[in-house]
């Protein structure tokens, strides 16, 4: 568990692991666990590494030392047993007592806080009498002095201990919650998969379990403390003033309900911004995801102009939100002078004197009741938050689970074994190895809704396709909305039920099982059924204990191409290298930085769709299970690859298990022993020539793949040695495709993903400056904000200073008390108005600047160049979008106030007691010392702690985003109790970083309280030798003094935080300095002006062309020279991985040619505008992309075509009928990603686009590879009758597809092996073409010959 912290570390990019070994501390237990009592109530335990933080340089994660026993997620999470999901907020309560009444410290802690809270303004009270005796006892002043201090420190220090304790209490929860969180999304059935999206679980992870680690660190004891505390706070003011104190309440209680109404319509509007902020970041995200495809049509505005329209929205509830947090500050911050107004007012009235003992006790009496009436309407705000977070979590653990669940959720999953309790499937008999399916039933909807299909069409409404649909990676060509007994529209009104029935279906022993049929048949539906991913309403499901499965789209994780292919097996050098040449991955790893320790980025970004599959496949072979399942692993490769991985891994290796394989490629359905083909709803089963015997003519439908040309003279023939099995079978040593682990040089070419951003030492001064010139001018910031908020501050300390003159009656002759009161009262409304006007300026700063940085932002991120986008995470710039952006709209602009208030109060209040008494400068400056120096210690490793805490949470969301996407294959694997370990140990992480960030911040804490109690002691004690103080000074003195405790302290942590806030700007403002893409912000860049009719003919020429994805990475293309004439046919052909995709991808400019020059028309394409270039290409992407929104605005976003047009492109593409079956024809809308539409449907809609473009050059990147054979014709004649008068590149594994073109283009290792007619080359038999027509045809000769 430990390594893999230190391998969670490395991703991290926290722990430079290249420079030097891991200390032993990251593998130390929690200092705190060893420490004296004295250790831990003064926070000494973490000296240690403060000091190395301040000493040593900045902080790594290997210098924290591990979390305390009863805080790690393995053991917090044991706490949870025997709850109920059903009852109204059991959650909450079952926290409250399993976890909550456990730490009773923190209640006799929090006692003791609030008994002190009462004995310190009854000790002021006795100092101040003491002042005015005539003949004073030294020695009891001093007593009483010193009474002052210890009272203030154990006010203070307990109040720290509660912080603490408090703190580890939300922990436990927080670790609980979410680790539960994540072992529940294991467990969803596709019912719930459908409600709850990765979105609304990361949404639960961050925002509901948040909510209860707020609440569970001090305010579930605050909200029944405070209540305590205000009503003994207000029986000693009722003592002290008498009646009068019951109007200062009444005030307060008066003010009490306004702050919350105030609070509660902040709290409205901040969850009106997050719907739209979601809406927000669902769009960004949805950019992000497609934004290769946007950038080759051109089509970026189309989403730009949607964020920038929905942030906008955001904005405007924001700034409503904004105006109601000013008003509650003006409401809570001047309260306090409202009720000694008052109160003061109501005690002359009654006939009393007002004295300094009774004025400056109230006084301190409202300094503490005023934090008791501020955090009271928090703690119930909270309380109030949490509640519809707890129902939200009730409702997802109570949701429901996969058939035949392999875990109970409650159950540890660390007390059981790994074979019996994990278990991959518990969905039916186990057999030796046969597969069986007996009178099957089954369901895509969990049983739910086969009795009511008809009410819910009639009750349904209007709705979204993908919400009827299953989000699985496993799941295709419609096979969802498929039943094999009728075949449904794909309609929005309606949840389709998807039901497989009657099914009677067997792989035998040992044998190779082909199941084939149409698109859309429902092959992928019966693939879920073996593997118990589907509800089983009746029959019997048998299979093998071990079933290893490869799903149509690959599921990859981030980490390397070895540890994807392991896939937590051990590691076996000998039968890794013979899975590695079996998948045909041999020559690939050649190619790759550092072969098999490459990383793979997210969802394999940095490798081709073949490889992709190949390591799917690898990972299956290397498990060695009795059965293997293969969902068209072969879709994806060359025909060349693909019969090498048929003959040596699926007939070889694989040789003597069950193996069932989907699949479109026909020509090895021959050499199946036992053959299933899903034709008009059944299930037809048998041998080949038992399936020939039935009528199913094979040899017809493969007689139409055999490929109309052969060699003009016949009796030229391929070579043995020519063959390409033959070369396949060259011997490569296992030391050249196997990495070496310890190789520093392979280890730092193997990454991919760039370092995040950490920014290290303090903001600098430029960045403040930066983002305040975002929102305004900056010296009228200077001015206008701080120049308010100090002189705010100077009427406030002036008013109590003028309580010192009314007490002592400093004004002769006695003007009365009622000018005093009046005074009094200019001051607090003087103070009130400048209040409001300082917050008003800064929010109008701070809201301006997280405007223009907001679509700043979004423009540099849009406009980025593609390897931006390859070597960062989605997730990561995502996080820059929704964490960094909220943390500027939400929590900057309070930060900001919060430093400046809180700063100009310990400074005007310093200004106060030297003025009061001069002499408190010595032990002042002695104590600033310890301060600046206590202080420097502490930023120092507190910044650095908060900034790898933040990043530290990008593999938690990462990895319940991975594992959401790949839950199929985890489920199959039975790979569970792995995934939810590496989970706990990335969560674990992270809460260590918080729970020692945490320590420094009470280190901090404790010793600003004490620094803070040492002034109240010497103001205290000089006011007793200052000959000319009163008891109005000396009240006011240590009055100051008094209210310094918490706020300089508070100072501090207010300044680490603006720096961490701060971060956010300069990680946002590191993304908007990102070059444009093409160097169009180079102001030297001059682009050529293109004529609105370019291009003309279509003419295509490469010279001498380089293409390089990365500066140190071999070149993809290297020296490619070719000329393509106008409305010439080109099929580019080769391997997979081999640079067929590239050549499109630099035509687009994708990816900027590194050496030579590509011309249209004669026109250099690096000269221009990319928009003049995207914009007048046709592309379709071998990843078709859909967007969320209607089917017309997937089609036409710009609306620029009309309905009769694009109604004529769907017909084209056979997609018309499927379209107006839909409740509302073009305008139904679809998800993001297009779910609910199969890949092949998918790109036809792309095909679509193509068409209604109708550019001049058209690239087809494996447009037709999901396609079955028979829409591939229909699409084939389509393109060749509509782009008759268009240069087309069609980039093909299928040579049928191309083969008819006027020329083949062989790229092969990067290079341009043969450009010819397709005729010339296959009259060669020792081409390269030539090799893969017999590599795709050998199969079917075979077959016509027997």
């Amino acid at each position: 568990m430990q390594s893999f912290g230190l391998g969670v570390a490395k991703y991290l990019r926290l722990v430079d692991t290249e420079d030097q070994d891991p200390a032993d501390t990251f593998r130390q237990p929690c200092p705190e666990q060893n420490a004296s009592i004295y250790s831990k109530i003064t926070f000494q335990w973490i000296q240690k590494l403060l000091f190395k933080g301040y000493f040593n340089g900045p902080l790594q994660l290997e210098d924290v030392s591990d979390l305390p026993e009863v805080v790690k997620v393995s053991n917090s999470f044991k706490n949870i047993r025997n709850l109920d999901f059903n009852s109204k907020y059991s959650l909450l309560k079952y926290i409250y007592i399993h976890y909550a009444l456990k730490h009773r410290f923190v209640i006799f802690i929090k006692l003791i806080s609030l008994l002190f809270s009462i004995v310190t303004p009854l000790v002021l009270k006795l100092f101040l009498y003491y002042v005015t005796i005539p003949d004073r006892n030294i020695f009891v002043g001093w007593g009483i002095c010193f009474a002052l201090f210890i009272s203030a420190m154990i006010l203070n220090v307990s109040l720290q201990q509660a912080y603490w304790h408090g703190m580890k209490l939300c922990l436990q929860v927080r670790g609980a919650l979410i680790s539960l969180i994540f072992k529940k999304m294991l467990l969803l059935n596709n019912t719930s998969r459908r409600k709850y999206k990765v979105g609304t679980i990361i949404n639960l992870i961050s925002v509901d379990s948040d909510s209860f680690q707020n609440y569970f660190w001090n305010n579930y004891i605050d909200i029944v403390i405070f209540p305590i505390q205000i009503f003994l706070l207000i029986v000693l003011l009722c003592v002290i003033v008498g009646p009068a104190g019951l109007i200062g309440f009444v005030v307060m209680g008066l003010s009490l309900p306004l702050s919350t109404y105030a609070s509660r319509t902040m709290s409205k509007y901040l969850r009106a911004s997050y719907v739209v902020n979601d809406e927000r970041v669902h769009l960004i995200s949805e950019l992000i995801g497609g934004i290769r495809f946007l950038k080759q049509c051109a089509w970026e505005t189309v989403f730009t102009e949607k964020i920038e329209e929905a942030r906008a929205r955001q904005l405007e509830i924001l700034f409503k939100r904004i105006l109601y947090w000013i008003l509650n500050q003006v409401i809570v911050q001047s309260t306090g002078a409202l009720v000694l107004l008052a109160t003061f007012s109501v005690y002359i009235l009654l006939g009393h004197q007002l004295t300094a003992s009774v004025a400056f006790t109230s006084l301190t009496i409202f300094l503490n009741l005023r934090k008791s009436m501020e955090m009271l309407p928090v703690a119930v705000q909270r309380l109030l938050g949490l509640l519809p977070s707890s129902i939200r979590l009730q409702e997802f653990f109570g949701s429901s689970e996969v058939q035949h669940p392999p875990f109970s959720l409650l159950d540890d999953h660390n007390d059981q074994d790994n074979d019996g309790f994990f278990t991959s499937r518990r969905h039916g008999e186990t057999t030796s190895g046969e597969v069986r399916i007996t009178s099957g039933v089954f369901d895509w909807n969990d049983g739910v809704g086969i009795e009511e299909d008809e009410e819910q069409q009639d009750n349904s409404s209007p709705s979204i396709i993908n919400d009827n649909q299953i989000e699985m990676e496993n799941i295709d060509d419609g096979s969802q909305m498929i039943m094999l007994d009728s075949a449904p529209t794909l309609a929005e009104s309606q949840v389709q039920t998807a039901v497989l029935q009657n099914v009677n279906f067997t792989a035998p022993n040992g044998k190779l099982t082909v199941i084939c049929g149409q698109v859309g048949c429902g092959k992928t539906s019966l693939i879920s059924a073996l593997i118990g991913e589907i509800y089983r309403v009746n029959g019997t499901v048998s299979t093998p204990k071990s079933i290893s499965f490869t799903s149509q789209q690959a599921f990859l994780v981030s980490a390397t191409l070895r540890e994807n292919i392991l896939f937590g097996k051990p590691y076996d050098k000998e039968r890794y290298a013979k899975v590695i040449y079996a998948c045909s991955l041999n020559t690939d790893l050649l190619q790759l930085p550092a072969k098999d320790l490459t990383e793979i980025g997210e969802r394999g970004i940095n490798l081709s769709g073949g490889q992709k599959q190949r390591i799917s496949l690898a990972r299956a072979l290397y498990s060695d299970a009795e059965c293997f399942i293969l969902d068209e692993p072969l879709s994806a490769v060359d025909p060349e690859v693909g019969k090498h991985l048929f003959d040596h891994c699926i007939q070889g290796m694989m040789q003597g298990k069950t193996r069932i394989l989907v699949t479109h490629q026909l020509q090895f359905i021959p050499s199946a022993d036992h053959i299933v083909v899903i034709q008009d709803g059944n299930l037809i089963q048998g041998t080949y020539s038992e399936l020939q015997q039935l009528g199913i003519d094979f040899e017809s439908i493969m007689k139409t793949k055999k490929l109309n040309i052969e060699p003009e003279d016949k009796s030229l023939t391929m070579d043995d040695s020519a063959s390409p099995d033959k070369s396949q079978k060259k011997e490569i040593s296992i030391e050249s495709i196997i990495s070496d682990e310890t190789n520093p040089s392979l280890i730092e070419k193997s990454k991919l993903l760039v370092k995040e951003d950490r920014n290290k030492g303090s903001v600098k001064i430029s960045l403040y400056k930066d983002y305040i010139q975002s929102g305004g001018p900056f010296w009228f910031f200077c001015i206008g904000v701080i120049g308010l908020f100090l002189v705010s501050q100077v009427i406030m300390q002036a008013s109590e200073y003028w309580i010192s003159m009314w007490t002592s009656r400093s004004i002769q002759p006695d003007p009365g008390d009622r000018y005093y009161v009046t005074i009094y009262l200019i001051f607090v409304t003087g103070f009130m108005l400048l209040l409001s006007l300082r917050y008003f300026i800064l929010s109008r700063y701070t809201f301006n600047a997280s405007s223009k940085l907001h679509n700043t932002l979004l423009d540099s991120v849009t406009y980025a160049p593609c390897h931006f986008f390859d070597t960062n995470p989605s997730g990561r710039i995502i996080n820059r979008f929704s964490k960094d952006v909220a943390d500027i709209d939400n929590n900057l602009m309070e930060t900001f106030s919060d430093f400046l208030y809180f700063s100009s109060s310990v400074l005007v209040a310093l200004v106060t007691m030297i003025f009061l008494n001069p002499f408190i400068i010595l032990p002042f400056i002695l104590l600033s010392m310890v301060y600046v120096v206590v202080q420097r210690i502490y930023v120092a490793s507190s910044r650095e702690l908060k900034r790898m805490e933040s990043i530290s949470r990008s593999p938690v969301f990462n990895t319940v985003s991975e594992c959401y996407n790949g839950l199929t294959t985890i489920r199959a694997f039975g790979e569970q109790k792995r995934f939810i370990n590496d989970f706990q140990t990335s969560l674990s992480i992270n809460i260590r970083l918080i729970y020692y960030s945490y320590a420094i911040h009470r280190w901090i804490g404790t010793r600003m309280e004490m620094l803070a109690s040492a002034i109240v002691f010497f103001s205290s004690i000089l006011t007793l030798y200052n000959s000319s103080s009163t008891a109005g000074t000396s009240g006011l003195a240590v009055t100051a003094a008094l209210g310094m405790t918490g706020f300089l302290n508070r100072s501090i942590r207010n300044f680490t935080e603006l720096e961490l806030r701060m971060n956010s700007v300069e990680r946002i403002k590191k993304y908007i300095e990102t070059p444009r893409e093409g160097a169009e912000d180079d102001p030297n860049f001059e682009p050529l002006f293109v004529d609105p009719s370019w291009p003309k003919t279509g003419c295509i020429e490469y010279k001498n062309v380089e293409i390089r994805y990365r500066p140190h990475l071999d070149p993809s293309l290297a020296d490619i020279s070719f000329t393509i004439n106008g409305n010439e046919k080109i099929g580019i052909v080769g391997r997979t991985g081999a640079g067929k995709s590239t050549i499109g991808v630099s035509l687009l400019r994708m990816v900027e040619a590194t050496k030579g020059s590509i011309s249209i028309d004669g026109v250099d394409i690096s000269k221009i505008r990319l928009y003049d270039l995207r914009s007048r290409l046709g592309i379709i992407p071998q990843d078709p992309f859909i967007f969320s929104g209607s089917i017309r605005m997937n089609l036409d976003p710009y609306e620029e075509y009309t309905d009769q047009e694009i109604w004529e492109a769907l017909e084209k593409v056979q997609l018309k009928t499927m379209v107006q079956g839909l409740p509302l024809k073009m305008d139904s809308l679809v998800s993001e990603n297009g779910e609910g539409l199969s890949v092949g449907q998918k790109q036809l809609l792309c095909l679509s686009r193509a068409l209604l473009r109708n550019s001049k050059i058209v690239l087809m990147d494996e447009a037709t590879a999901s396609l079955d054979y028979q829409t591939d014709y229909i699409i084939k004649q389509t393109v060749k009758n509509n782009f008759q008068n268009s240069t087309v590149l069609t980039i093909a594994h299928r040579l049928d597809t191309i083969i008819d073109s006027d020329k083949i283009l062989v790229i092969d290792k990067g290079q341009m092996v043969e450009f010819d007619s397709p005729q010339n080359l296959v009259n060669n038999p020792n081409s390269r073409f030539a090799q893969i027509v017999n590599a795709q045809t050998s199969f079917l000769y075979n077959t016509s010959s027997s």
